[in-house]
């Protein structure tokens, strides 16, 4: 059975998981993520007593063809190489 879409109050993108905030808004990674961020109390490790609780975010991934210059694909094998991780990951990877 397929997941249903569901929308994100933010930027009401459909998405199939939704993170809920503190405050109860159900947003997607990428929201979630930022107001996570905008959010963060460096002076806070509250978390620190329960981190199996913690939340790690990962936004929801799709799988895409492009076409790309033999040259940079080269480039990015060379520089993937060097730390040590594929070069899909390497691309992927901000």
């Amino acid at each position: 059975m397929k997941n249903k879409l569901k929308q994100c109050e933010e930027c009401t993108e459909k998405v199939y998981e939704l993170y809920e905030t503190d405050d109860g808004r159900q947003l997607c990674g990428d929201c979630f993520a930022s107001d996570y961020l905008e959010n963060f109390d460096e002076s806070d490790d509250s978390w620190l007593d329960n981190p199996e609780e913690a939340k790690v975010v990962t936004p929801e991934t799709k799988p895409v063809t492009i076409r790309l210059n033999v040259i940079d694909i080269q480039r990015a094998k060379k520089k993937a190489a060097e730390k040590n991780m594929p070069y899909q990951t390497f691309l992927k990877n901000p």
